[in-house]
């Protein structure tokens, strides 16, 4: 008897998860909003020495970040940024950041400054307190970092500025 419920019970389960993602991915964020504009990939250069290549891509509020070190050493985290741009200086959080090992990173306050291609973030470091200006701290993480927008590819760019007419239309 057992089994002629399990089916429909899985198919609600996916259905109401399936629901629960669209409803995550469909939400609205301002293209004049700060996060907004954040959207896409960013490229940094951080460390002492700035010999730590840093790829940020952003995604809604996710995060992914690609971090290569002069050693060779790659590895990926992921989380989500929160920023409120009603503050000066505007004020940015990275929350819920992992590894490949699935453990969860401390949350890491900062304030940040976006203009047109230029993401420039001051954090506070791992546990540490928000920064009150721009300029490193101490500690790990407790740095400036001057993030660059990447170029869209081209194949994007001749997709959105297309001059065909769509179908149906006629040119006149």
């Amino acid at each position: 008897m057992r089994a002629t419920f399990l089916p429909p019970t899985l198919a609600l389960v996916a259905a109401s998860l399936a629901w629960t993602t669209a409803l995550a991915a469909a939400e609205a964020i301002s293209p004049d909003s700060d996060l907004g504009r954040l959207q896409g990939r960013w490229t940094a250069r951080a460390g002492a020495k700035h010999e730590v290549r840093v790829v940020l891509a952003v995604q809604g509020r996710r995060v992914d970040a690609s971090i290569a070190t002069p050693q060779g050493i790659r590895f990926q985290v992921h989380g989500e940024v929160q920023v409120d741009e009603t503050t000066s200086p505007r004020r940015l959080d990275w929350v819920k950041f992992t590894g490949a090992d699935q453990q969860e990173f401390p949350e890491i306050p900062a304030i940040y400054k976006l203009d047109r291609d230029t993401f420039i973030v001051c954090n506070g470091g791992l546990n540490g307190s928000r920064p009150t200006e721009f300029k490193s701290g101490d500690g790990l993480l407790a740095e400036v970092v001057v993030f660059k927008r990447e170029p869209e590819p081209a194949a994007s760019k001749t997709k959105s500025t297309s001059l065909k007419p769509r179908e149906g239309t006629a040119r006149k």
